[in-house]
This record gives C-alpha cells, sequence and structure tokens, in this order.
C-alpha cells in the first residue's frame, strides 16, 4: 500500500503563504500472508481534513498511479494561506485494483498526515489581536504595541466596538482656564481629555467611551484653589450609560491642586460605542471579512514660557534694591528629570520668561520656585507654586503670594497607522472531541462553528479512543496496559507497571521491575566476595574490600596450594621488573632464580 514521507507536514502560520510536497511510494506488488499481490492502480478517492485557506494538488492530474506500468512514486503538493490555527490530520482515502492469482478485487485504504498550523503575529507595528478568524460569535481583544504618557489612540472598527458610554457633566467656576482633566487606564495610558475652558461659569458635557478595565479619572486646577472662586461654585459629574455616578467633586468644589476618583467598568450588555480604550474587545456576530484600523498618536508637551504677573515680597530689605530699585528676578522649575534655572532678569518685578522649551512628564507634579538675585549677599526665596503638566493651554499658577501664567504647547511626536482583516466564519470542518485532550475521532465529523455541540470540536480526527483523555497520538504512558500512544504497540512506559529496585548494582535489584520505587539499597550484601580469600561470603554481593587470604610462598591465586596455575602465573610475568607479584626472590626482577624458589615448594598444602 502507499507509504508517506513525510508522515507529518512542516507546520504553517496563519496570514503565511505555504507550499510543500509530500511523496509517496507505491510497490508494484506486496506479500500479504504470503500470498504476492500485483497492485493494477491506485487512486486517490478523497482528501479531507485539509485546513481552511489551504488547497492539495495531486501531480497526476486524474489522481491515479499504475505502478504495474512502473509508476511507482508520485507527490501531492499542500498550498495557499492558512486561516485558522490548529492541530491538523489531512484525510487520504485510495482506492487499489489488485490482482491475484489471476483474479481482481478492489481495495479502499485510509491513510492521515499530521499538520499544525501555528497562529502568526500580525503584520503591523502598532497592535496585534487575539484571534485573527474563528466561528461567529467571535469575540476580538485588541492588545496595543505603542504605549506610555501621552500616547493616544483613534480605532476605526466598523462600528463593532463593544465599549460602555460615560457622560461628563462639568460646571466650571469663573476661571475655566485653569480647568483640565483626563481619564488614564490601568497601564496610566489616557484615554481621554479636556480643557482648558473659558474664563466664565459655563455647563459642558463630553461623552466618553471605554471598554471593559479599571480606570483614573483625573482633575486639575492650575490655580491649587479647585473649581471655586469669590462664592462661583464649579461641580463635576461623571457617570456611566445606566446613571450610575463614577466620581463627583467635594461639596465646595475646593479639591486644591487636583483630585482623583478610580473606578473599574465591567460590563456584559456594552452600548456599543467605539471605545479610546488602548486595548478594546470586538464581537462579531456574523460571518464575513472584517477590517478594523488604529491610528496612534504619541504627543509631547512642552513648557514654552512663563510670565509672572505677581512677585511676592521679601526682596525689598537687602543692600542691592537700597540702591539699584526692583528685584533681579529669575526662577527655578523642578520635577521629574527636570531642574532648570532662569537667567535673572534686573531690575523687574513681573518678568516675562520666553523660549524656556522644556518638555514635560504627562500627570507629572512641577515646583516653580521665585527668587531675587543678590551680588552682595545671599539670593531671597519668595516662594513657589506647583502645577502638573497634564495638557496643552496658558494655565494661571499661584503659591507664595506669586501669580504666574505658564504656556504649555502640545506637539505630535510620532503617529503610527496600521489596518488589519479579521475572518468570522459559520462553519468549520471538524471532528468531535468528546474526551477533550485536543484530538478527535475520525468517525464524528462535525462543524466545528455549530454552537449546539455538547463536547469541543478539533481540527484532527486520529484519536484512536475519544472516551479516554489518557489516550491520543503522542500520549505518555500511563503503565497500564494500553496503547497511549495510538501507535499499535504497547511499549515502554505503556506496560503494566511492576514497582521495585531498578538498579542492577543494588542488594535488592529486582530484574522484573520496570518502574522504580526508590527502594534500592546496597549495605546489606556488603562482604568478600572472592572465593580464595579465608573470609569469602557466599551472601555477599557487593565486595567492601575486606576479603584476606592465606600467606602462603608461591600460591599466587590463594586457592590453596602451589600448583601448575601458580607456575604459569609466574611464566607469565616473567622478566618483570618492579612491583611484580611472582618476584620470590626479593631482587626486582622475574628471573630463573624465582622460578627456582617455586619449584622448591611446588606441590605444598597451605595451613
Amino acid at each position: 500500500m502507499p507509504t508517506f514521507c513525510p508522515e507529518e507536514l512542516p507546520p504553517a502560520v496563519t496570514g503565511e503563504y505555504y507550499n510543500t510536497t509530500a511523496s509517496f511510494s507505491i510497490p508494484s506488488s506486496l506479500t500479504v500472508d504470503g500470498i504476492t499481490v500485483d497492485l493494477i492502480s491506485v487512486s486517490l478517492a478523497s482528501i479531507s481534513g485539509i485546513p481552511l485557506g489551504l488547497e492539495i494538488q495531486p501531480n497526476n492530474a486524474n489522481s491515479t498511479y499504475y505502478p504495474s506500468n512502473g509508476e511507482e512514486f508520485g507527490c501531492v503538493t499542500v498550498c495557499g494561506t492558512p486561516l485558522v490555527a490548529g492541530d491538523y490530520s489531512i484525510n487520504i482515502s485510495v482506492d487499489v485494483l489488485a490482482t491475484a492469482f489471476g483474479f481482481e478485487t478492489s481495495i479502499t485504504e485510509n491513510f492521515s498526515l499530521g499538520f499544525v498550523v501555528i497562529q502568526g503575529e500580525t503584520s503591523n507595528a502598532s497592535f496585534s489581536l487575539s484571534n485573527l478568524s474563528g466561528c461567529a460569535p467571535l469575540e476580538v481583544e485588541l492588545i496595543n504595541n505603542i504605549s506610555g504618557p501621552g500616547t493616544s489612540y483613534l480605532w476605526d472598527l466598523g462600528g463593532y466596538g463593544a465599549g460602555t458610554e460615560l457622560t461628563l457633566d462639568l460646571i466650571t467656576d469663573n476661571f475655566g482656564s485653569e480647568t483640565t482633566w483626563n481619564i488614564t487606564d490601568q497601564n496610566g495610558i489616557q484615554v481621554a481629555e479636556g480643557g482648558p475652558y473659558i474664563d466664565q461659569q459655563e455647563q459642558y458635557f463630553h461623552t466618553i467611551c471605554v471598554g471593559n478595565g479599571c480606570y483614573t479619572f483625573n482633575i486639575y486646577d492650575s490655580y491649587g484653589d479647585g473649581m471655586q472662586y469669590d462664592n462661583v461654585i464649579g461641580s463635576y459629574l461623571l457617570t456611566d450609560s445606566e446613571g450610575n455616578v463614577i466620581a463627583e467633586n467635594e461639596q465646595g468644589a475646593n479639591f486644591g491642586e487636583s483630585a482623583q476618583h478610580s473606578f473599574c467598568i465591567y460590563n456584559d450588555t456594552p452600548s456599543g460605542c467605539t471605545p479610546t480604550s488602548s486595548n478594546p474587545t470586538l464581537i462579531f456576530e456574523d460571518s464575513g471579512e472584517y477590517e478594523i484600523s488604529l491610528i496612534t498618536t504619541v504627543t509631547q508637551l512642552t513648557l514654552t514660557s512663563l510670565d509672572i504677573t505677581t512677585l511676592s515680597g521679601g526682596w525689598s530689605g537687602d543692600v542691592e534694591e537700597l540702591f539699584w530699585g526692583g528685584p533681579d528676578t529669575y526662577i527655578n522649575i523642578s520635577g521629574g528629570d527636570i531642574n532648570y534655572t532662569s537667567s535673572w532678569v534686573d531690575d523687574t518685578e513681573t518678568p516675562f520668561f520666553n523660549n524656556i522649551n522644556l518638555s514635560l512628564e504627562y500627570d507629572q507634579v512641577y515646583t516653580v520656585s521665585f527668587y531675587d538675585y543678590d551680588s552682595v549677599t545671599d539670593d531671597d526665596f519668595l516662594g513657589s507654586a506647583n502645577f502638573t503638566a497634564s495638557t496643552l493651554g496658558e494655565f494661571m499658577i499661584n503659591g507664595g503670594g506669586n501669580t504666574a501664567i505658564i504656556n504649555i504647547t502640545e506637539t505630535t511626536a510620532a503617529q503610527f497607522e496600521d489596518t488589519e482583516t479579521i475572518i468570522v466564519y459559520d462553519s468549520i470542518d471538524a471532528y468531535l472531541d468528546i474526551d477533550e485532550d485536543g484530538y478527535g475521532d475520525i468517525n464524528f465529523p462535525v462543524n466545528g462553528c455549530d454552537p449546539s455541540l455538547q463536547y469541543s470540536a478539533v481540527f484532527n480526527g486520529e484519536d484512536c479512543n475519544d472516551s479516554d483523555a489518557s489516550i491520543y497520538p503522542g500520549a505518555e504512558g500511563t503503565w497500564s496496559g494500553i496503547d497511549n500512544d495510538c501507535n499499535l504497540i504497547i511499549e515502554d512506559d505503556e506496560v503494566i507497571a511492576i514497582e521495585g529496585c531498578t538498579e542492577e548494582g543494588a542488594c535488592n535489584f529486582d530484574p522484573t521491575a520496570n518502574v522504580d520505587d526508590g527502594s534500592c539499597e546496597y549495605n546489606s550484601c556488603l562482604g568478600c566476595t572472592d572465593p580464595q580469600a579465608i573470609n569469602f561470603d557466599p551472601s555477599a554481593l557487593i565486595s567492601d574490600g575486606s576479603c584476606e587470604y592465606a600467606d602462603c610462598f608461591g600460591d599466587f591465586n590463594n586457592d590453596g596450594s602451589v600448583t601448575v596455575a601458580d607456575l604459569l602465573t609466574l611464566l607469565s610475568e616473567f622478566g618483570c621488573e618492579n612491583d611484580c607479584q611472582t618476584d620470590l626472590s626479593g631482587d626486582n626482577i622475574v628471573s630463573v632464580a624465582d622460578l627456582l624458589e617455586l619449584l622448591t615448594v611446588y606441590g605444598n598444602l597451605c595451613e
């Protein structure tokens, strides 16, 4: 019958073109039970279990081979772009026309080729997917590969986003330019932002779409007095799609420089909006091809200028100011990796510092310290003000009697645009896997996308016993006397276990044991194992070096007498120099003198 090579095809990768060849040999004749059978023709009757996206092409157009005419080899080409990852078995059925004793007979034989399709990586740099293909309904998690502060995401999910819509109701005080906010995910990635606003009390509504996960709502006031001033009080209220309150301000809205509210969204029935989350989840209910895309933008905040509008006192008592007038003002900005000191501005109480151009980290708190430079005495520290870098705009900061307006710009440092296609199926050829061991039964082909299946469906049908999860191709043996790996042979770790000591050198070695039980011991059988020794122990199996021998001149083999055996031992060492066993004369050489010594005691019995 045909023999395929290789028995298992090289693995393929989803989304990558695949092309390989499997060859098979067809003998013109073979012997079965002593009877010679001649093969007339072999036809490829059917091929099933081919992964989606691939096809098999025989080298013979009609798929029929005639070994009797010398056509003893053939091949098939497996090619295409696989779409669904999994372990497959390509099942090949052949019809054989044979003759024996002049009679023709038809035989059908079945073969299988093991085949693995590996999930490929996405081809873009911006994001990856948990699934590129699968059965409807298909849930796909999009995993962003670019993250960090200042990163934002614009997804085009074709209306299949599984997000939850949040609503922010925000009322400013009379200084809306001081107010900004953002929402960050559990990785610190910003998913939404807003502000600054105009300097009069106004109400603003923002809708934000987020996926399931945990987030933090951050609200900032650059002046440091919250959203209230001179009896004009602002507020904020963040709610989910069902009206549940997620975050709101405390009474009076005086939260200082910032306030934070942590919350989590776990919604089984999302509103269907397109989430701004870095890792949204999609659900595709129907079969088809779906294209999704993402624009990832990485931005950079830059502090460009600082305009002091009010400088605190404490600078006028020095010698310099008595003679030369106003303060020589300079600033220091610190926070994160920044420690910047400006040049001083001569005799100016409210200078404007331009072209500062410091790169800021998102959500980092910075401190602006105000100083008066004095050439004779020590510089005067005039107080400090803090601000949190969150977004672009002009912001008023305040602290220690000082007031200043800072200008922060936001520029695009990099932008990435990528697209992927997701394929959803309503039907996939598969096999029922009743015992859930990852291998199905070829006798039970099913639609792998059928939601009514009570058991798992897999892409291979090579299980030889689908009622026992310990039996499948390549399985480890269970020492139970069964064919665990489906190779039709009970061998090695499949035979029935016999526990015992399997170390041959142990005292309790059991030659029938095939599983070592850790009982081997090496002390009970120690002793002298040399029968020629005077303390020979016939029960000893392992020599402990304790053998003792009778001191008998010329008895080299310690058998209790001087015999031909001892003479032969001496002759075998004749001519030996230094450390010689048979040097009876003690002259460090085995010679005629030693032979004469031995002959004088030849035949003696040792006492």
